[in-house]
């Protein structure tokens, strides 16, 4: 199995970070659970941003 990028996964990790970089929300880093209010809005606001930007899937794909 070879595990080095090929270049169109090197170009997705590429936009991927630089997506990531712009996205991120703030108050998302060192979030230690959802249990009050404004980490579960942060947490679904950042689900959602996920899933505008297809960066969100329920399942991994099949190989």
């Amino acid at each position: 199995m070879d595990l080095r990028d090929g270049p169109e996964e090197a170009a997705f990790r590429a936009a991927l970070r630089t997506w990531l970089e712009a996205n991120v929300p703030s108050g998302l880093r060192g979030l230690r659970g959802w249990s009050d209010p404004a980490a579960l809005a942060l947490g679904r606001d950042w689900s959602r941003r996920l899933a505008q930007a297809g960066y969100a899937g329920l399942t991994w794909p099949k190989e």
